[in-house]
């Protein structure tokens, strides 16, 4: 017989690449793709040698060799590692503590691999000599002298008409009652549970009686018999002849042992394999089979399905700024949530990582799926507490439905995550259905990424710069500095690339680059006019940004570049920095404001302000959003405004109202009591050159009086 070797990579390449190998050797080779198929192999098969994969999804190799060592049958088979990591010794010493026998790096060489297993194979064939000769020692004794020995697993004598002649110790423990309970009485009645209710009477039809009487083994991996409890009890079982002296079949012995621990082991393999460990959902591999299983039943019953993809729209900052533990504990919590979120005939699945599936089966699928993505984006758009941290993160969820958006599994999932990828594109946390266009829009957001990765690296941007007025005096008291970037003929537009760039994680260096531009500018304004005191210009920050540590040391280090002093500038931040890591954000924008910078809140009132945080932050301004002066003409809007200059006031801030385009608009502000102001009505953002003339008209004065009268 041919010795068996177990391979075991999850690259079917590399499986493919040994077995055309080893193709020399005069073997039988069985593949595996994953440690708990390995596993489930090695429980029913004799291997005379393991290569092994260290870096595998889910149980790496090292795992697999411990759960091996830990078995009696596996416990001295040998392995050898396949690896295409690392030689240090820490790395080494871990593989042999795991049981490993010697380590092959990847790219191997065919022929230290050929060697190195001709040497085991070779060990394992005197092994199974040895093992051979100790056989036939045994066969040489009577029947009743195995039964006797036999001591280490039930065993049950059978005469030849089915009734039982004879129980050994082990049995009579498993099956729990002593051999003269049993003695005398039918196998088939007592003991073995058959679906062929097989009786006294029909023994001559049953399997075992058929190969014995012809003087054949009979063997089970899993059968069932019967306690003296009338409890259930899985076994494997080989039933083998006994013979009279002239060579007559004179009955069975039969030679079994309790894998109840076998089953558990294979149970839970089997849970591993379908379902994800971290929130106890249903994983790819579930998710893989529930789809196909709800194609092949619409295409029968022509019931319509429908499927959503949903990725979370903040989980990487999370993982980012509060750690892998908090990660997994938001996916839990997620889980829990979107759980609640949906009914119980729905299959919900993690695909890995913040990825999400929902199969939806049942006559009104479509609509179902439209009320249930609205259910779950307003569920999740409300915060998680994690590890005493506020956080939100929000979803963004595309919609496939079968039949029509896709002929099979594959191309619905592709689908689904186009229209979820557009759902993102679109602004986030809100849901899509598929369409035929998107393909195009996508192909096109992903060129823009490309272009935007090419920018990035040259910073082929310019500012335009919009000015902040005094309603009262009409004099510019400050700009905001707003980037721009031309590709050949056509302006894209900031609310087009930032979030890309934010995604992108570019939005770290183009932050700089525009920091450190408006900076030079205003210093080289200071140097030409005669800007009164007071005069900022305003850089707009990310959240991202203001989360990297070493955010105040390179603001300081570009303002002493620039030789800028610090109440020349002024950071606009939105209310998304109060999402997640509140703390850290207020300490740091108070190290800012101890430079001397001044600090905005951008579009107030249209985010998750929380009055607790608000009064914390160390403000200076307060930005009105334009929703609010677009309504000042309704009794609504004005009450609005006016609650924000109240609380402004209270806090102690300046307030400027945005997007300003009507003389009405200013005239109803400035009644309120708001002073400053930008906006369209006064002036639209201006190239370096159009900011010149307008400050020369403003400040040129002053300045050539103080080169006359230093």
């Amino acid at each position: 017989m041919k010795q068996n070797i177990l391979i075991v990579d999850d690259q079917r390449p590399n499986l493919v690449a040994l077995e055309a190998t080893l193709a020399e050797l005069d073997i039988n080779i069985i593949a595996a793709t994953s440690g708990p198929e390995a596993l489930s192999i090695l429980l029913k098969q004799n291997v005379a040698l393991v290569l092994l994969d260290v870096q595998m999804p889910g149980m790496d190799g090292f795992e697999v060799a411990g759960l091996m060592r830990q078995r009696g049958k596996t416990r001295h088979t040998p392995i050898i590692f396949l690896t295409a990591i690392n030689k240090e010794d820490s790395y080494l010493f871990k593989g042999y503590e795991s049981g490993g026998v010697d380590f092959i790096f990847k790219p191997f060489d065919p022929f230290v691999l050929v060697s190195k297993v001709r040497i085991f194979l070779e060990l394992d064939l005197r092994r199974q000599q040895l093992e051979d000769a100790l056989n036939k020692l045994k066969q040489l004794k009577t029947s009743n002298e195995i039964l006797l020995r036999s001591v280490g697993e039930g065993i049950i004598g059978v005469a030849a008409n089915g009734v039982i002649s004879f129980v050994n110790p082990a049995a009579e423990l498993v099956l729990g009652c002593v051999a003269i309970d049993l003695i005398g009485q039918p196998v088939y009645k007592s003991v073995i549970v058959s679906a062929q209710q097989v009786d006294q009477r029909s023994w001559e039809e049953s399997k075992i009686y058929k190969f014995c009487s012809q003087g054949q083994a009979y063997h089970t991996d899993v059968a069932v018999f019967r306690t003296f409890a009338n409890r259930m009890l899985p076994v494997e079982y080989t039933a083998s002849p006994t013979h009279l002296p002239n060579g007559g079949f004179d009955g069975v012995v039969i030679v079994f042992k309790d894998i109840t621990e076998r089953k558990k082991i294979e149970e839970k393999l089997n849970y591993m394999a379908q379902y994800d460990a971290l929130t106890g959902l249903g994983n790819r591999n579930l998710f893989g089979s529930a789809l196909n299983n709800a194609i092949t039943f619409s295409k029968h019953s022509g019931q319509s399905f429908a499927l959503l993809f949903m990725d979370l729209d903040r989980f990487k900052q999370v993982n980012d700024t509060l750690g892998h533990h908090a990660g997994d504990q938001l996916l839990k919590d997620v889980a829990l949530r979107v759980s609640d979120g949906i009914r119980d005939t729905d299959i919900l699945c993690r695909l890995g990582g913040d990825e999400f599936t929902i199969i939806i089966n049942g006559k009104a699928a479509e609509s179902a799926s439209l009320r249930i993505s609205e259910k779950l984006i307003g569920a999740l758009s409300r915060p998680f507490e994690i590890f005493g941290q506020e956080i939100y993160v929000g979803a963004s969820i595309g919609i496939v439905y079968f039949p029509g958006m896709g002929e099979d599994a594959q191309e619905l999932i592709k689908n689904a995550d186009m229209a979820m990828y557009q759902a993102k594109h679109e602004g986030r946390n809100r849901f899509r259905v598929f369409e035929q266009g998107m393909r195009a829009q996508i192909e096109e957001s992903m060129a823009l990424e490309l272009e935007l990765r090419r920018a990035t690296d040259i910073m082929d941007f310019f500012l335009h710069y919009q000015p902040k007025v005094d309603m009262h005096s009409g004099d510019i008291v400050g700009l905001e500095a707003l980037i721009r970037w031309r590709v050949g003929d056509r302006l894209i537009s900031p609310a087009v690339f930032i979030p890309v760039a934010e995604e992108t994680g570019l939005i770290g260096s183009i932050g700089r680059w525009v920091f450190e531009t408006a900076c030079a500018q205003v210093r080289a304004w200071h140097d030409a006019f005669d800007l009164p005191e007071g005069f900022r210009v305003s850089v707009n920050m990310s959240v991202q940004q203001l989360q990297d540590p070493n955010l105040v040391h390179e603001l300081t280090r570009i303002m002493h570049h620039c030789q800028v002093l610090g109440d020349w500038m002024e950071l606009e931040i939105t209310e998304s920095l109060l999402l997640e890591k509140t703390e850290e954000n207020i300490e740091r924008l108070a190290s800012i404001r101890q430079q001397g910078c001044g600090v905005a809140l951008d579009d107030f009132g249209t985010g998750y302000s929380s009055m607790s945080y608000l009064a914390q932050l160390p403000l200076s301004v307060m930005k009105i959003d334009k929703i609010f002066v677009d309504d000042i003409h309704r009794p609504q809007g004005s009450a609005i405004v006016s609650a924000v200059l109240a609380l402004a006031r209270g806090l102690n801030v300046d307030v400027v109202a945005e997007g300003v385009e009507t003389a009405e608009q200013a005239r109803e502000l400035k009644a309120l009591g708001c002073r400053f102001a930008q906006g369209y009505y006064f002036a639209k953002p201006l190239g370096v050159t159009d900011i010149d003339v307008l400050l020369m008209q403003k400040y040129a004065r002053a300045a050539q009086d103080r080169r006359v009268n230093p």
